[in-house]
């Protein structure tokens, strides 16, 4: 399945030491080159380790940087009477672009958006317990992953005991 990923979710995973999950769990891994500027050609600028991180993951899995098309940000800002950040804006447009329908986003403002359009979200948490759920991971790493989220101001820690209590089902399966 193709999925359109933005830079939040990136941040994210590297925080917590596990990006290699999404080729694990996604066949095809696509990001607009305006989530690439964000995430690494301004990450480095700034010095920021998550930048260098990122960029290798990218190369290392073959993750593919897609230029959106003009015509399909106007096709967007039709669709939307909302100003977008660039990053956002390149995230919808490419994933209406290239015909997917999920995209990978821990922003909740774009995931809102999103999925007023008809894109089915998900969010690191969502692809930690899709992990569980796959075996991929012990349920003490699960817990460990959504715990360091919090920790790292990635995830809020009500939601955090939602995903650990939904986690523990899936552990018990």
């Amino acid at each position: 399945m193709s999925t359109v990923i933005d830079t939040s979710t990136l941040i994210s995973l590297v925080r917590i030491s596990y990006l290699e999950l999404i080729p694990k769990l996604r066949e095809t891994v696509l990001i607009p080159e305006e989530v690439y500027e964000e995430a690494v050609v301004t990450g480095e600028e700034k010095a920021l380790a998550d930048a260098t991180v990122i960029k290798q993951f990218i190369t290392t899995y073959g993750v593919k940087i897609t230029r959106v098309k003009d015509d399909f940000i106007q096709k967007l800002k039709g669709k939307i009477n909302k100003t977008l950040t660039k990053g956002d804006e390149a995230v919808i447009a490419l994933a209406l672009q290239e015909k997917v329908k999920e995209i990978i986003t821990d922003d909740e403002g774009l995931a809102k958006i999103a999925m007023a359009l008809g894109f089915r979200i998900k969010a690191s948490p969502d692809l930690l317990l899709e992990g569980l759920k796959d075996k991929l991971m012990s349920f003490q790493d699960f817990e460990s992953f959504i715990k360091w989220l919090v920790v790292e101001n990635r995830l809020s820690s009500i939601v955090a005991e939602l995903y650990l209590m939904e986690g523990k089902k899936n552990a018990k399966d």
